[in-house]
């Protein structure tokens, strides 16, 4: 114990130089002193501001902290999490010094572990929301952003681990450098030998040229050969697409009459002017009722609970009014419009029939627009390897498109040519360059030789790459992290979309909860009733209840003098029977049987105690001063004694008495 708190101190002083703790002062500290310096430390491990507990509820720093120890991968000694959460509620030393412990031993691998825990655990979406499309498009998304992020991070480790081994990669430049030299100098042997040193070098060079162009030139033509093919297959398709609407369309128009399409353009006019004319502009407005009421509720303040039970009480104020505004409106009403009342509900059920047909009409456009989506994937899956055939308003795109194109492509062709003809001369330069850079490298391998850092130049060079590598790796990481936080955001906003869905809900329940709070008040007038019955019923019950004990206390009394008067009456026959022996003991003249001689013999023989008794205590006081002066160097030797015998005591239930991850304490320890 002394051991594990001594770390403590001393990991606590190297991670917060500024605060100066000691042993004494450390296990002196209250229980919302430790629950700080616990919560402290984690936050530094997470790369968190520090938070301050006292501000802040004890149920979510407890809730934060085992959050945080679940991303850590904490196992509490005991097994049960309860345990750990009622020992961090309560601030218990023999939980937290080890968990402190815990944390500052393995500070490294837990930072690494709180990083990654930040970005890799997945957020939870109800399984209520996960059927919208758009909503499991952007969560599939998030998982393949999880999964690059992940692949990313471990590349960016395996990049960390294998540049730092760099007297391997010191080794294999040094072996390519060699190879290197090698090679060059075979190429300048055959250089010499056999271009140098030939009679007709130019002529072979010549030849060379164009068989390289003669190459070229197959290359394209076969090329341009292949799209001459792509073009008539895609031909083909066209006119066999075309064929098949032609055909579809004949079997259309087949039996169709102008009346009928006449009919059915007006239709189709009729629908378009209800959706343009009535159902968008009304869309329209409950959106724009809900976006607004959706705006006073983010631009008011959190309510309280005060707020919410006056906002209840204004809301049944406000209830009663309107069902008093409605009694008094159904008095007054003119009998007239109870006669129309009946053509407005048929009015309002046309329009609500009205409106379902066209979501019906909404909901069957999209199915067909799915249906065509489907079949065009069907249509890509039996003609594996090909692409779709193009219409011919595509095809004539495309071919405006290609014509560009060719152009382009005839001057970037020149352009190449040139191009190719100044790779010669730049390859010499190169070649060139090569050399005098070989020259420099030995120079500078001599220099370094001679100094004594031979390789420095390699490693330097190496050890930019790696930085180089090491930037890269980071700047996508930061992107994929950009990417994933953008994803989170909209997660976000879609979850809170789908909860101000549930507002239209929440309003059809108000008319239910009035009818609830009616039939509750019903039930409490009834309640009340039967409060004021059964109370009287038992203020009866109670007062025979109390009849019936007073009688049964008068028959206890009744009972209880008799047997007085019974027992009184035994005691005088028992003296009377006493008196009868003593008269009879003294007639006979024999007084040694007579209680009296008795009594007398038991006060002489206690008499006689006592007065021994008496010689002890006197005895006792004379020696009372030695035996103090005893017992207080019994008591030294025993004070001197007792630390090694707690030490040992301590160590055996260390070892041996644990219960729930903690030690027992011994008061006095």
């Amino acid at each position: 114990m002394n051991a594990q708190l001594k770390f403590v101190v001393d990991e606590l002083k190297a991670l917060y130089p500024k605060k100066d703790y000691n042993i004494i002062e450390f296990d002196g500290f209250e229980p919302d002193q430790l629950v700080q310096i616990l919560s402290n430390v984690i936050c530094t491990i997470e790369s968190k501001e520090a938070v301050n507990t006292r501000s802040e509820n004890r149920e979510m720093t407890i809730k934060r902290l085992l959050n945080s120890l679940y991303i850590m991968k904490y196992r509490p000694p005991s097994g049960n999490e309860y345990d750990l959460a009622q020992s961090l509620f309560l601030g218990e030393k023999s939980a937290i010094l080890p968990l402190l412990e815990w944390l500052l031993k393995e500070r490294s691998t837990l930072e690494k572990r709180a990083y990654l825990g930040r970005y890799l655990i997945k957020i939870e979406v109800p399984p209520a929301l996960r059927g919208d499309s758009n909503l499991e498009e952007l969560f599939e998304n998030y998982e393949q952003l999880l999964e690059t992020f992940k692949d990313a991070h471990r590349e960016r480790e395996q990049h960390l681990s294998a540049g730092s081994n760099t007297g391997e990669l010191r080794g294999d430049l040094a072996v390519m450098e060699r190879e290197r030299e090698i090679v060059a100098a075979k190429v300048a042997t055959l250089q010499k030998t056999r271009v140098e040193g030939s009679k007709a070098n130019a002529a072979l060079l010549a030849r060379v040229k164009a068989l390289r162009e003669s190459r070229a030139k197959r290359d394209m033509l076969l090329e341009q050969k292949a799209r001459l093919q792509t073009t008539c297959v895609e031909m083909e398709r066209f006119v066999a697409r075309t064929k098949q609407q032609v055909a579809e369309a004949r079997r259309a128009a087949h039996g169709v009459t102008p009346q009928g399409l006449l009919q059915r353009a007006e239709e189709e006019e009729k629908v378009s002017t209800y959706i343009a004319n009535e159902k968008i502009p009304a869309d329209m407005k409950s959106g724009q009722t809900q976006l607004q009421l959706l705006r006073e509720v983010a631009s008011q303040t959190c309510l309280t609970r005060s707020d919410l039970a006056q906002v209840e009480q204004q809301v049944r104020a406000l209830s009663s009014e309107v069902n008093a505004l409605l009694e008094r409106r159904m008095a007054a009403a003119d009998p007239a419009d109870d006669k129309l009342t009946p053509f407005k509900q048929q009015a309002a059920m046309l329009g609500r029939k009205k409106e379902a047909a066209a979501e019906a009409l909404g909901e069957l456009k999209k199915e067909s627009a799915a249906l065509k989506s489907k079949l065009e994937k069907i249509q890509g899956q039996l003609m594996p390897g090909e692409e779709l055939p193009l219409t011919e308003e595509q095809f004539k795109k495309y071919m405006g498109q290609l014509k560009p194109r060719t152009e382009l492509f005839k001057a970037k062709r020149s352009q190449l040519s040139s191009q190719t003809a100044e790779c010669g001369v730049l390859s010499r330069t190169l070649e060139i360059l090569r050399s005098n850079h070989e020259l420099a490298q030995r120079q500078l391998g001599d220099e370094e030789r001679r100094l004594g850092l031979s390789g420095y130049s390699s490693t330097a060079s190496q050890l930019a790459e790696v930085n180089a590598t090491k930037t890269e790796l980071d700047l996508q990481k930061e992107s994929k992290l950009e990417a994933l936080s953008k994803t989170i955001l909209e997660l976000n906003q879609i979850i809170a979309s789908k909860k101000a869905k549930l507002a239209p809900a929440i309003q059809e329940l108000r008319p239910l909860r009035e009818q609830y709070q009616a039939a509750l008040a019903d039930f409490n007038k009834l309640k009340q009733v039967y409060d004021a019955t059964a109370a009287n019923l038992g203020s009866a019950s109670n007062k025979i209840e109390q009849e019936i004990k007073q009688i049964e206390e008068e028959t206890r009394q009744a009972a209880s003098e008799a047997a007085l008067f019974g027992a009184k009456t035994e005691v005088v026959d028992a003296q009377k029977e006493v008196l009868v022996q003593e008269m009879a003991f003294y007639k006979s003249g024999d007084k040694s049987k007579s209680l009296r001689e008795r009594l007398n013999a038991k006060i002489a023989e206690e008499e006689k105690r006592g007065r021994h008794l008496k010689e002890a205590q006197r005895a006792m006081k004379d020696s009372e001063p030695a035996n103090e002066r005893q017992t207080m160097l019994w008591e030294n030797v025993e004070r001197c004694a007792r630390p090694n015998t707690l030490s040992k005591t301590f160590l055996h239930l260390s070892h041996s008495e644990t219960f729930a991850g903690f030690l027992p304490r011994n008061s006095g320890t």
